[in-house]
């Protein structure tokens, strides 16, 4: 049952209620300084924010945005990872077989496909079915940008738009309208000053230039910073804190325009991140791993090549989150690639798809610990469980205590990353401020990105009849409305061992649903980051 909230019209006004949602991609919560970021850090102390607000697993932008986007965790809305493989007969090219979330060749292609890609509805969806309006100015990729709302293109006064692709954008109309302006945006440089100025530049010149009354009942503005600068040059580079000190001087310019022009006109800022990072610290070579194994292993970069993966025993999609697929799924086989990746030092956690059943769908339930193929964790636990996920999926090795991690030779080190169940990694931010969250105040109560979906599409009135079905997976952030209750926040540790290898998940239970605080390999070995095991 849907928790009822007074929607479009309050006491504040005729005014409609009205949301504008500032992301700062990849921005760890702990980096939000008076020094370095002094508008946004004044903004969450005098707002309503949150200690524990997790990302999704794998803690990827592809996957997170979806959940941001929909109201439902991975296990729902289907997309289960950055890059994955899609091995059902009906994927023919390789856009297909093989899922990047970056390119929107490759998000349409899978949308084409029996079910489309999103296997929920999505934000747009819902607006648009109720004639409102969801509008996207984006600063990542093309493909990022798409996946905030796939069907634009078909819905009256919507907009996606990636600012570092003009061409991309929908509907088409807008988009010729704005090359005739912009040409084809800006390229993406780092750090992405030039990126931010244009999303700016296009909220203010067309988006807010009648106040709040012509803004859509959403508005997206997503700065791909400090995202992109933390996986170029790391956390605390220089150019890295460059790029957040500009971030921020841009979100200063909208604040003040909000104060100015939405705070008293029922419109709700929401500033958020998708996830966190980590560091890189080492490389290792989980594919060599394999091979030593003996066994023959293709991986996404053959699958987008246009090679023939179909003779390979595993197909392996991923850097540091890693899905594998088997072409031979015998119990037999299964163990035997669980055993290479366990006796591994340099492999920190092991997932399976849960059991054939499940007893139930309640989010805060503790299914069945270990997975399909015994000794590995089951992915019901971090809620990325699907038919399109991997037979086995690992996660290389990282520190929880600091943050540093070790994967493939895909970024250098001292690089940011992300993907994993590090707490660095899973905690994101999240401060809320308008007309419907008086006061202002931290809150203790773990959330993630369903629950603000949930919050804004029950408080927008899209889901209050049966057409709203499915309904969305979140609760709704009543802390931030209404005074406190006395629900308990209950912390979990569930524990799997097999053989040597030890591994556990921490997760936080409150009111009916779990969240993943933190996961990875019980240290018990002598194990570092930076070095390994010293024999």
């Amino acid at each position: 049952m849907t928790e009822k909230i007074k929607n479009n019209t309050t006491a504040y006004g005729e005014a409609p209620i009205k949301f504008i949602i500032v992301g700062f991609d990849g921005l760890r919560p702990d980096y939000v300084k008076p020094d370095e970021m002094p508008a946004l850090s004044k903004f969450v102390s005098e707002s309503h924010h949150w200690t524990d607000y997790l990302a999704c697993f794998p803690t990827e932008t592809y996957v997170n945005h979806p959940s941001i986007f929909s109201g439902f965790r991975p296990n729902r809305h289907g997309i289960i990872a950055n890059c994955f493989y899609n091995a059902s007969p009906e994927a023919k090219t390789p856009d297909e077989k093989l899922f990047a979330g970056w390119s929107v060749a490759s998000v349409m292609a899978n949308d084409r496909l029996a079910g489309g890609l999103y296997q929920v509805p999505d934000l747009g969806e819902r607006l648009a079915r109720d004639g409102k309006r969801l509008r996207v100015l984006c600063a990542n990729s093309p493909g990022s940008t798409r996946l905030q709302h796939v069907h634009a293109e078909g819905c009256d006064g919507h907009l996606n738009c990636c600012v570092h692709a003009v061409h991309s954008t929908l509907p088409t109309s807008e988009a010729k309208a704005l090359a005739k302006e912009y040409g084809d945006g800006v390229p993406l440089q780092f750090p992405d000053k030039r990126g931010t100025d244009l999303l700016a530049e296009l909220f203010f010149k067309r988006e807010a230039v009648n106040g709040a009354a012509g803004l859509a009942d959403v508005t997206v503005l997503w700065i791909g910073e400090p995202d992109h600068s933390q996986h170029e040059f790391g956390l605390d580079d220089p150019r890295t804190v460059e790029a957040r000190r500009h971030a921020d001087a841009t979100f200063a310019r909208i604040l003040a325009w909000w104060e100015e022009n939405g705070r008293d006109a029922n419109v709700q800022l929401v500033v958020m991140s998708d996830h966190g990072h980590g560091e890189v610290v080492r490389h290792v070579d989980p594919k060599a791993i394999l091979e030593r194994a003996g066994f023959n292993v293709a991986t996404g970069d053959d699958i987008r090549e246009g090679r023939d993966v179909s003779h390979a025993d595993i197909v392996m999609v991923g850097t540091y989150a890693t899905g594998l697929w088997l072409r031979n799924k015998t119990p037999k086989m299964l163990a035997a690639v669980r055993d290479v990746l366990m006796a591994s030092p340099e492999i920190g956690l092991v997932f399976s798809q849960p059991a054939l059943s499940r007893p139930n769908e309640d989010l805060a339930a503790v299914d069945p610990v270990e997975g399909r193929v015994p000794g590995t964790f089951s992915e019901a636990l971090v809620f990325s469980d699907s038919e399109r996920g991997p037979d086995l999926r690992f996660v290389t090795r990282g520190e929880r205590s600091t943050g540093k991690l070790v994967m493939a030779e895909e970024l250098a080190i001292g690089a940011g990353n992300h993907g994993g169940l590090n707490p660095q990694e899973t905690h994101s931010l999240l401060a809320i401020a308008g007309s419907r969250f008086p006061g202002y105040g931290e809150h203790q109560e773990p959330a993630s990105h369903d629950d603000v979906a949930m919050t804004m599409m029950t408080m927008l009135g899209l889901l209050d009849d049966e057409a709203a079905a499915p309904m969305p997976t979140g609760r709704i952030l009543g802390e931030a409305f209404r005074p406190l209750t006395n629900d308990p926040i209950v912390k979990e540790r569930l524990t799997l061992g097999c053989g040597r290898f030890e591994q556990e998940i921490v997760r936080l239970v409150y009111k009916g649903h779990a969240y993943v605080i933190e996961a990875g390999r019980i240290d018990n070995d002598g194990w570092t980051a930076e070095k390994g095991i010293v024999r």
